[in-house]
Parts: structure tokens; sequence; C-alpha cells
């Protein structure tokens, strides 16, 4: 597979995508990241130009960083723990309050090959799409392969919520 600044071409042609669009509708987007650890925001940054879309991104991997960072209720990481809907949603409300971006992309899952349980499976990811026009959106996947399957799926998975809320809005 084709590696843009060592990057699967599959996610950085998406990327562009995304990029296009939201140049077309002058948007501007914020990532919060835990699981996937910067690879969102690499792929979307990988191109010239994504400075005119991108805002900035955040690698909140830890707990404290969650709270510290993007405001995330630590009670809501206590009992919902942070591979949550409602975690990943706090996250993306929290990029977008902490910005001056349009939208706010999130992730947060166990990307293995430890770490899950009966109730919460290496492989599950939640997403959250946030914007200043509208309500936060919730997405919840299982994905299965390898640690670099599941990042990789995620990122995708984000990068498709983005592409198709930014294909719902005309063009300026």
């Amino acid at each position: 597979m084709p590696l843009l600044n060592d990057l699967p071409a599959d996610l950085t042609d998406l990327a562009k995508d995304v990029l296009n669009a939201a140049k077309a509708r002058k948007k501007r987007i914020v990532t919060a990241e835990s699981c996937t650890g910067g690879l969102l925001g690499g792929c979307l940054t990988a191109h010239a130009g994504s400075s005119e879309v991108m805002d900035c991104g955040f690698i909140t991997y830890s707990n404290e960083s969650k709270s510290r960072l993007l405001g995330v209720p630590r009670d809501a990481i206590a009992s919902m723990g942070a591979v949550s809907d409602l975690v990943a949603s706090a996250m993306a409300e929290g990029a977008l309050a902490q910005t001056d971006a349009d939208m706010a992309v999130s992730i947060t899952g166990i990307a293995g090959p430890d770490g899950g349980t009966k109730e919460k499976p290496v492989g599950l990811v939640y997403m959250a799409l946030a914007q200043t026009d509208r309500d936060a959106m919730v997405k919840r996947y299982v994905f299965a392969g390898t640690r670099s399957d599941i990042r990789r799926a995620a990122v995708g998975a984000a990068m498709e919520m983005l592409l198709h809320s930014l294909k719902e809005e005309p063009a300026d």
C-alpha cells in the first residue's frame, strides 16, 4: 500500500476529500483523539494547505488529560469509563469549546491487544462529532483485527463521519 508521509494511502485519500469538502464549506476542524494517538490529525495534516481547515488537535490519552484539556467531567469517566458515548461526546464538545473550529471529532476506544473486557471488548470505539450549529452525534463501533487495524478503521470511520456531515451542507 503506497504511503504519504508514512501514512496509509486509503486514509490520506479520504483525508483529502474531507479537507476539500471543509474548504468548500469554509469549515474549520479540531480533533480530540485517545486510542488513535494523533493518527487522525496526522492524516488530515499530511496534505499541503490543510491549515486552511485544521485548527488543532488534542491527543488526550490519559483520563486526566481528557478532563484537564477538554473539560470531560471526572465523574463521567469514573461512572461510564473513558470508552463510552458520554465521554466521546464530552471530548468533542470540549474540543469545540476550546477552539474557534466549527466541527470537532473525537475518538475514544480500546485498540488492544489488551484492556478489553466482556462488556467493553478490544475494538470497541466511540466517536462523536460536535458542531457549532447542531447537537453532537455519537457512533459506536466494534472493529476487528490488530491494534493497528483498529486504529486505522477508527480514523477512517471518523473521517467518513466528517465527510458525511460536510456533504449534508450546501457549499458557500
